[in-house]
């Protein structure tokens, strides 16, 4: 789903520290503070790691009494696992991948909303034209990326849909490896797919003339729903709910901080990662158009609704990849944020 590359150093580095802790900056030697384990989503840090770098860098969760420590998943599948198994306290996953877990009961919740809308998108070479009124033109016989994932999973088959087109009449080209913008490029693929917050960047930074051609999912079918979020287990809320209030809080703090200081946010990033194989000037671009999905219609961070999740149930469910629609607060509790 996403251009996600770092360097073999980095990697080597980033696989190391699972069930490991790596600390991200801050105070590691407070007694006083309460450790706990965050799990990426991703084998390596990148700029949606900034709000958790900067709540370390600027003291936000030594002053909440935390100590935070980061470790990183083999792969996109692992960190709802290491939540279930205790191998880490809070995680950070997409709706998809809650609302699959959820239904093959695994004892996760949601405790806050990371971004709000779904700006996951169909990508081609500059010059090659997607549109939703030709898609089906446009997409049959073609070859489109995926990485495997589950948010990719859920959302190509609505773009079918929309498109009037099965999986026979298109061909997927799965590769959990790979990267999706390269091999766009490469013109081993015809249509790549990514988050625009990643993608662009790793388009500007190709060197690529043009402008790559970009059609958002919600133009063709995808549910407009937020793609990551904050969870924990059921267990864990159930005995820590001041150390999770504690935490949002912190982060809620980095988040607004890390909003309106975009520039010197990513600066912390570069400096907290200098070997994630990302150049300054992608987590720079990156973070940049991260920022606007960050809050609601309404101006409010981390906010969830029943309206989401309730959306992400039933479009799960017309795609076969659940069998049930349980109520919407089966998903998620909002009574660990911040009072504003």
């Amino acid at each position: 789903m996403f251009v996600r590359r770092f360097s073999a150093v980095a990697l080597s580095v980033a696989l190391s520290a699972v069930g490991l802790v790596a600390s991200v900056g801050g105070s590691a030697s407070a007694t006083s503070l309460k450790t706990v384990t965050f799990a990426y989503d991703f084998p390596g840090p990148d700029f949606e790691l900034t709000p958790i770098v900067v709540a370390q860098k600027l003291g936000y969760f030594t002053a909440a009494g935390l100590k935070v420590n980061v470790i990183f998943p083999p792969n996109t599948s692992t960190t709802t696992k290491l939540l279930a198994t205790g191998g880490a306290n809070i995680g950070f996953i997409t709706t998809t991948d809650m609302g699959v877990a959820v239904s093959a009961g695994v004892p996760v919740e949601s405790i806050g909303n990371y971004s709000m809308t779904n700006n996951w998108a169909l990508f081609a070479k500059p010059g090659v034209s997607l549109t939703a009124a030709k898609i089906k033109s446009q997409l049959q016989g073609k070859t489109i990326f995926s990485y495997g994932d589950t948010w990719t999973n859920a959302m190509l088959p609505f773009v079918l849909k929309f498109a009037g087109l099965t999986t026979s009449q298109v061909k997927i080209v799965t590769n959990p490896t790979g990267n999706d913008l390269t091999d766009l490029l490469a013109g081993k693929v015809n249509v790549s797919t990514s988050t625009t917050n990643y993608e662009i960047p790793g388009f500007t930074g190709s060197g690529t003339k043009g402008t790559e051609t970009t059609l958002l999912g919600t133009s063709v079918g995808a549910p407009n729903i937020p793609v990551w979020v904050y969870a924990t287990t059921h267990s864990y809320a159930n005995a820590n709910g001041a150390t999770l209030k504690a935490f949002m809080g912190a982060v809620s703090k980095a988040t607004k901080w890390a909003a309106a200081n975009p520039t010197a946010a990513a600066t912390d990033f570069t400096n907290a990662y200098p070997k994630s194989g990302y150049t300054p000037a992608y987590n720079k671009q990156g973070w940049a158009l991260t920022v606007p999905f960050l809050k609601n219609a309404a101006g409010k961070y981390f906010t969830q609704t029943n309206a989401q999740w309730s959306t992400l149930a039933n479009a799960l469910k017309s795609i076969q990849l659940i069998t049930k629609v349980p109520a919407p607060s089966t998903y998620y509790t909002n009574a660990f944020l911040p009072a504003s």
